[in-house]
């Protein structure tokens, strides 16, 4: 019998790839991204909520209104800026390329790393 593929859940390392809405043809392949789920200090966000219960292979697509790009990115957005470059996208195609249980250093340096810019609390870096 197979193990299933893992679901996103709870403190799982998540690995997705991502393009945005304006990805041209030559950004076929999206750009990397990965985090640890839910370690944000104001709970789940809209973006991860998107993800929950997915598995590799599954594809979202989220879209953002300008009005809500903070509170839907939340903790998420600075990772998502310094490892993408991608800023204040309108809408994200993300395909998930693996989830594993995070061990336990990698989760205590997630929730290091968060912090707040001030403006919102989603740890943006000041916009």
């Amino acid at each position: 019998m197979q193990n299933p593929s893992p679901t996103i859940d709870a403190l799982m390392k998540i690995h997705l790839t991502i393009k945005t809405g304006a990805a041209n043809g030559g950004d076929s392949a999206g750009t990397p991204f990965k985090f640890i789920y839910g370690v944000g200090t104001d709970g789940i966000t809209p973006f991860e909520k998107a993800l929950f219960g997915k598995s590799i292979g599954d594809r979202i697509e989220l879209e953002i209104p300008a009005s809500e790009h903070c509170a839907i990115l939340g903790h998420l957005e600075l990772p998502l800026v310094e490892q993408t470059g991608i800023r204040a996208p309108r809408s994200l195609q993300m395909t998930i390329t693996d989830v594993a249980r995070a061990d336990d250093r990698e989760v205590v340096k997630a929730m290091a790393s968060g912090g707040s810019c001030g403006d919102c609390g989603c740890g943006c870096g000041a916009h």
